[in-house]
């Protein structure tokens, strides 16, 4: 179950399936058709790939298991792929390290199938046409007598756990289910933990970021005590549940040294909870990571911006949109051809055309203005109209706490406030003139002799970013354009995204997806959940529970979208279902657009419900993703 939110699409299945009456049927004559999905299993591996700089390529198994079958692999809808691999790119919320060379390069591959039976052929297959070498850390657990709890990791929770779900919107088996675990919270700071994750659940599940995608999420949220507070520092983590560290001071990437007790302690919270792991860090500042787990802290201030950041990339399996990136993919990426552009629907204009602007200068400094001044040098050719600076920076709490000079003429900035990692932009209205130009950047005069303080972040430049832009006319500066607006990765290559800076994917301090992430995500959550929760019959007798049943009433249980959202103001414009009834193959046109129907008992027979779901937020479905069906037997003898 947890790796269906990285499935590609799948078309609604109509296969009829077993009944399961409710637990009341002997009382009211009730019995339900689960969505197909529900009732089948599947099986997944998490395998990490190093290739050594002479290419040999050594494959460890992280993790596998058994979960809920996956929508788009054979056997479930009856065609298409048997298996298939994911592949997870990890995300450093630093961002980058700079160039530094590495002598190894690390894949994180995920494999699936619904063929249990051939899982092992089907994996053997894969490693030996990946992987040179193999390592199993985690063997993988049998079936349970019966299958009956397959799902379920076999620990269970630990003395002190505790299991909140703070978001409940339907079944487990048919949502995608985030499981928050907090790190370096100890038993004293339990209520803290919780008022943490409600916090940043609002922010994001009930703020602009997925309030419509809502009736889709379950979000859990595990305590595990730790004996101590806090996450650890310079490579070295604390004695805590998850022993998540920073690899120095910094306020970047933060890790674990123990994903072995995270993945554990996922699975544990419920049989089908465990969609998409996520460690947060009892740590006021910003940092982060995205992979196999999403990790951030409890920051107030950024806590959010990095969390809603990283599960934009597992969620909707998307790349980079900010420049200076390595990943650049998914459906907000577009490398071969603007003619061809993956979101052409999407364009505000009729023919496509790229927005004019060029990257001048990128560099990740990561670097402590108490060290002297930070200096980067560029060049331009002159022929540009506008230009935009951004850095980001850590520990500026005052106003005369950073400088800022180019061609030096001091600019003007405010602080943000506050120690954390945070951004700042300039623009200006002219481009440069051709020749070498150079930025400075320094902590204030006044604070050249300040003693070191442990106890917050260093004054730190993080990032920078500079561009020159064409005029309004070849650059549109407009965020609700959507075009081919360049993007330049770590080696200058270029991609484009759609917009401007409205994404959150590209711009943090966003709060909002764009509209082609908006689409992706619609596509990836409805590849895991169908639109379909259940059917359920109720056969109505003449004289109560023994009298003849005269008549059935049948109810399609959707999730709630649409018209069926209990919030209305949180309904996407033109967001809707439309349904369609039909008995041995003929449509019942009375009946169109009900989700309760009731049915004389002379109607019995092979029933199909048929649902689809539009919303502004979709404008191609070409797997069918928002459609979901379901062939149901309606008879006396069921009864």
């Amino acid at each position: 179950m947890r790796t269906c939110l990285f499935l590609s699409s799948a078309i609604a299945l109509v296969a009829l399936t077993t009944i399961l009456p409710s637990s009341s049927a002997a009382t009211t004559d009730t019995f339900t058709y689960l969505s197909d999905e529900r009732t089948l299993d599947g099986y997944f591996a998490l395998v990490e790939r190093v290739t050594s700089s002479t290419g040999v390529r050594h494959c460890t198994i992280l993790d596998q298991g058994y979960s809920q079958a996956f929508r788009n692999l054979y056997p479930v809808n009856k065609q298409g792929q048997r298996a298939q691999i994911i592949h997870r790119s990890t995300h450093d919320e630093g961002h980058h390290h700079g160039a530094a060379l590495v002598d190894e390069e690390k894949d994180l591959l995920e494999i699936n199938t619904n063929l249990l039976e051939h899982k092992t052929q089907i994996v053997e297959a894969f490693f030996e046409a990946e992987c040179d070498s193999l390592e199993d850390i985690h063997p993988l657990d049998p079936f349970p007598k019966g299958g009956q709890d397959v799902l379920q990791g076999p620990e269970g929770l630990q003395e002190g756990d505790e299991v909140r779900k703070l978001v409940d919107s339907g079944p487990d088996s048919n949502r995608v289910d985030i499981v928050f675990m907090g790190d370096g919270y100890t038993l004293e700071e339990r209520e803290k933990f919780f008022g943490d994750m409600k916090r940043l659940v609002n922010d994001m599940f009930i703020g602009d970021t997925f309030q419509s995608f809502l009736p889709l999420f379950n979000v859990h949220a595990l305590f595990r005590p730790s004996k101590e507070s806090g996450i650890g520092t310079n490579g070295r983590w604390k004695d805590t549940s998850f022993r998540l560290y920073r690899d120095g001071t910094e306020l970047r990437g933060i890790y674990t040294a123990d994903p072995g007790a995270a993945r554990q302690a996922c699975r544990a919270v419920g049989k089908y909870a465990c969609d998409f792991p996520s460690l947060i860090g009892n740590d006021p500042y910003y940092g982060g990571l995205g992979g196999e787990f999403v990790i951030s802290t409890s920051s107030n201030k950024s806590g959010t911006i990095v969390l809603r950041h990283e599960l934009g990339h597992s969620l909707i399996d998307v790349g980079e949109e900010y420049d200076g990136g390595q990943v650049y993919s998914g459906v907000n990426a577009e490398r071969w051809s603007i003619q061809n552009i993956k979101w052409k629907h999407w364009l505000t204009d009729k023919v496509p055309r790229e927005e004019k602007n060029i990257l001048r200068a990128q560099d990740y400094a990561w670097y402590d203005l108490k060290k002297g001044a930070y200096k980067v040098k560029f060049n331009s050719d002159g022929q540009w109209k506008r230009w935009g600076l951004k850095i980001s920076h850590s520990g500026v709490d005052t106003d005369d706490s950073l400088e800022v000079y180019l061609d030096g003429k001091k600019l003007n900035w405010v602080s943000p406030g506050g120690y954390d990692r945070d951004f700042s932009e300039w623009n200006g209205e002219e481009g440069f003139s051709a020749g070498a130009h150079e930025l400075v950047f320094k902590q204030g005069a006044n604070y050249d002799n300040e003693p070191a303080d442990p106890a917050r972040p260093i004054r730190q430049l993080c990032s920078v970013t500079l561009h020159e832009f064409m005029g309004e006319d070849e650059y549109r500066f407009d965020n609700s354009v959507i075009s081919a607006y360049p993007t330049y990765d770590i080696k200058g290559r270029k991609t484009w995204r759609s917009n401007n800076e409205r994404c959150l994917m590209r711009n943090m301090a966003s709060t909002h997806f764009c509209s082609i992430c908006k689409e992706g995500l619609w596509h990836r959550l409805l590849s895991k959940a169908s639109l379909l929760d259940d059917i359920r019959v109720v056969c109505q007798r003449k004289n109560g529970n023994e009298g003849e049943v005269t008549s059935f009433g049948i109810e399609a249980k959707l999730i709630p979208l649409g018209q069926f959202r209990e919030d209305q103001s949180k309904r996407a414009a033109d967001e809707s279902y439309t349904t369609r009834w039909l008995l041995n193959g003929v449509p019942q046109g009375q009946y169109d657009n009900q989700v309760k129907i009731q049915v004389p008992v002379s109607e019995e027979g092979t029933w199909e419900f048929k649902t689809e779901f539009t919303t502004s937020e979709v404008r191609k479905d070409p797997s069918g993703l928002l459609k979901a069906s379901k062939v149901f037997t309606v008879a006396q003898r069921l009864c």
